[in-house]
């Protein structure tokens, strides 16, 4: 899995690429980790074709370091069948989740 990020003025945007799993959600885990303030921090899953459970705790736990930093948190551009999996989970419902 690739990573690209963005900082415009404080809004980080996070653009993971291929399957967000148990091999490749460390991965967004510690770059989440690694920051220290952002406005807002938004994951575009634009280019995310699969999510197991560990994509879902990868992105409740990127919520958390938002609200730690008390930034804006959004995952944008889900495509539908990985925006079924958050509806499933209710987590579309507790999370600013926009379906592609």
């Amino acid at each position: 899995m690739t990573i690209q990020q963005s900082n415009e003025n404080g809004k980080i945007t996070l653009s993971p690429e291929g399957w967000l799993d148990t091999a490749s959600s460390p991965e967004l885990c510690d770059l989440v980790d690694s920051l220290t303030e952002a406005t807002e921090l938004v994951l575009d899953f634009s280019q995310v074709e699969y999510m197991a459970s560990a994509g879902l705790r990868a992105v409740v736990a990127a919520s958390k370091k938002a609200r730690s930093m008390n930034a804006e948190f959004s995952v944008i551009n889900v495509v539908p069948g990985v925006f079924s999996i958050f509806r499933m989970t209710g987590i579309d419902k507790k999370l600013n989740i926009i379906e592609k």
